[in-house]
């Protein structure tokens, strides 16, 4: 926290406190990064107290936003418990009108005119803009974790920058174009979607990371930040891929309604204080939360017209979805898997800038006087970013309170849904949720509302499946089914069924909308007690299956003197491929029609067993032992002398320098062997392994390990 005072009275009258979201821009053509020259320091006329800008210092709340104000050519900052504006300041006269982002991190506030490309930085502790910068209009500008970046999505470079000067910082860096929403991890790497390449790249210090798969060349792809770790939904192949602090990876399955998300793919918050990530897919009115940490989800439908969504946002347990049609926000409760009444911004048709910052959700109409903060219990106060007379303003009084003259009118409930009137059939079942679990499905509704209801039937239950209970009854709650069995690779659909007495008595039923797909699994865990082990088969791999592993195949993969993956069914394998001594990194991850599972990594350096072969070719002669591959170099550590058909233990085989004998015995095979209590290298023509001498003989003789080879970092 910092504190602000009017030095001439020496009046506490605010602080402030910063934090970082990432921005990002619309498309345009882009021609560059970062201008080189800085516009100039502009100053803002304001008198608190009869003290001028140069002096007047001011204290503004620890909790709270900085919000536009497009209209009146203002940004004002909003005390959150309050629902209060407490500071405000203009914009320079060039961005009057215009549409401006704000990012925020730490003590850095930046005003992004996305109509021309200026940037601004706000001085907090003096309510002006301190200066300007000229960027590229349409460039991504992304500030976080004390870090700050551009992405030029169109010509593929990323460039780090510094947050207060919007100077370049260290080399940038080129991507395939064209680049999807970045976004700042918790270490303040820069990560951004690579959709040609089917990829996410890391971008940290001036150097790009390795590239993790997240799909196919060409998917679409979003990315968002939650709880400091990216996280990649790929809408073309409905998975998302988490990317663990640790370096693990999650790969979850998603239903394939995702699919159905279109061109511009699922809508998908840019970050989220928590763990759990809603996605909502346009068109088909899907929501789906994901766990990134267990990689479960829950997936309902949005009983609402083909309105203008904006990409949901997750507070506590609650995803707050932008309604841009009706000016307000459709609340979802994911605990009870219940919607909530919608929540009014400004009850018409408007954009509308909402996030989550400091535990307080923000909902802001950039172009008029409206705004909303909602805390993680749901409660929401109403902004009125005109009416407060503040610091920074041309008079400075007293907030009003509620009730007062000044203070902003109360908000309008929307009224409830009417039941059906006495003698209509009650309203079909609605909201109905489903979530996977391992050899389950739930199936969650929202009750019909009416007369003459007896209870509910879920429908569309296939043979060899069950549902608990068979029916619920009226009011009787929670209106939820259970249903056991069924195959992870396939996913089901489920409809609820009322049933109810119509004014003639007879019995009748209304069925809901189908639900989203759901499958009877999750995603598996992490396999554990991870081991390998060189063997004359190859590298032998063990490891323990995680609990309800049903169904499940694995996935191996291994770096080292020799890479590849391989996908297995037991919980063993052995590794023909790999017969080079020398370190690996190996990893395991569990699959199933759910997605796959975070991997078990072990590293570990392998040294093929010994065998034994005879010495041939050395009749009446020497044969030297050599502590180098050189047939005519280093030093001679043993000598074989007439020794034909004598077993000597060979280690492993490799190339050296190329030796002629004659026309016969040319080539550059050595056997590294141990003979007379000495090892070193021989020939290869000189011991008897398996096929030409001059080749590798293959298992059951290893490689040598390759000269300065280092431990693969995983």
């Amino acid at each position: 926290m910092i504190r602000y005072l009017v030095p001439s009275t020496g009046r506490v009258i605010g602080n402030v406190r910063v934090a970082g979201v990432g921005m990002l821009f619309r498309r345009d053509r882009l021609t560059g990064q970062v201008a080189v020259g800085l516009v100039g320091v502009l100053g803002i006329a304001a008198a608190v107290y009869g003290v001028g800008v140069a002096s007047a210092k001011y204290r503004i709340a620890d909790v709270g936003a900085w919000l536009s104000a497009r209209s009146k050519g203002l940004v004002v900052h909003v005390n959150g418990p309050a629902g209060k504006v407490d500071g405000k300041t203009g914009v320079i006269p060039q961005m009057r009108g215009h549409n401006i982002k704000i990012v925020q991190d730490g003590a850095t506030v930046l005003l992004i005119d996305l109509d021309t490309g200026v940037v601004s930085r706000l001085d907090p502790s003096q309510l002006n803009i301190s200066q300007s910068r000229p960027l590229v209009r349409g460039i991504q500008v992304l500030a976080g974790s004390g870090k700050a970046y551009t992405v030029d999505s169109v010509k593929g470079v990323v460039q780090q920058i510094d947050p207060v000067g919007l100077a370049p910082v260290g080399a940038s860096a080129a991507l395939p174009p064209i680049l999807g929403q970045a976004g700042i991890d918790a270490q303040g790497t820069l990560w951004v979607p690579v959709s040609q390449k089917g990829e996410v790249s890391a971008f940290r210090d001036g150097t790009l990371q390795p590239p993790v798969k997240v799909g196919a060349p060409g998917d679409s792809l979003a990315l968002t930040i939650a709880a400091g770790d990216p996280v990649v939904t790929d809408s073309t192949a409905a998975t998302a891929t988490v990317v663990k602090s640790s370096g693990a990876r999650l790969t979850v399955s998603l239903p394939t309604t995702v699919r159905e998300a279109g061109r511009g793919g699922v809508l998908a918050p840019a970050h989220t204080e928590g763990k759990t990530v809603p996605l909502l897919v346009p068109g088909t009115g899907s929501l789906v939360t994901v766990d990134t940490d267990t990689g479960r989800y829950s997936s309902t439908r949005l009983a609402m017209p083909k309105h203008r969504y904006r990409p949901p946002q997750m507070l506590g347990a609650k995803v707050y979805i932008p309604d841009e049609t009706a000016g307000a926000l459709i609340v979802y409760d994911s605990a009870s898997n219940r919607f909530q009444r919608p929540i009014p911004v400004t009850g018409r048709p408007s954009t509308l800038d909402v996030f989550v910052r400091d535990g307080l959700l923000w909902a802001n109409d950039p172009s008029g006087p409206r705004a909303v903060v909602i805390d993680r219990q749901g409660a929401h106060k109403g902004i009125d970013k005109y009416k407060d007379r503040v610091a920074g303003g041309p008079e400075r009084s007293t907030i009003p309170l509620p009730g007062d003259g000044d203070a902003p009118p109360p908000r309008r409930q929307q009224p409830p849904t009417s039941p059906p009137r006495p003698g209509e059939p009650p309203s079909a079942p609605s909201n109905v949720s489903v979530t996977p679990g391992s050899g389950t499905m739930r199936v969650d509704f929202q009750p019909s509302q009416g007369e003459g209801i007896i209870g509910y039937l879920l429908k569309d239950v296939p043979s060899g499946l069950s549902a608990a209970p068979e029916a619920i009854g009226a009011g009787a709650g929670p209106f939820t089914f259970t249903v056991a069995g069924g195959e992870c690779g396939r996913e089901y659909r489920f409809r609820v069924a009322v049933r109810y007495k119509d004014a003639r008595g007879r019995t009748r039923e209304a069925v809901s909308a189908p639900s989203d797909p759901v499958r009877p699994c999750v995603t598996p865990g992490a396999p554990t007690g991870l081991a390998a082990q060189a063997t004359a088969s190859g590298a032998r791999l063990s490891w323990t299956a995680p609990p309800g592993a049903d169904g499940t195949t694995y996935k191996l993969t291994w770096d080292g003197p020799v890479k590849g993956s391989r996908t297995v069914s037991a919980t063993s394998a052995t590794l023909g491929e790999i017969w080079t001594n020398g370190p690996y990194t190996f990893t395991v991850a569990a699959v199933n029609g759910a997605g796959t599972g975070p991997g078990a990594t072990r590293q570990a350096r392998l040294t093929g067993p010994k065998t034994q072969y005879p010495v041939e070719r050395n009749e009446n002669s020497n044969g030297y032992v050599r502590d180098i591959p050189d047939a005519n170099g280093g030093t001679t550590v043993a000598t074989m002398n007439d020794n034909n058909g004598q077993m000597v233990v060979v280690n492993c085989q490799e190339k050296g320098k190329y030796y002629k004998r004659n026309d016969a015995l040319a080539g550059d095979m050595y056997a590294n062997i141990t003979f007379g209590g000495k090892t070193g290298y021989v020939i290869g023509y000189l011991v008897n392994t398996p096929g030409d001498w001059k080749s590798f003989a293959g298992l059951p003789v290893w490689k040598c390990e390759p000269a300065g080879y280092l431990q693969p970092t995983g």
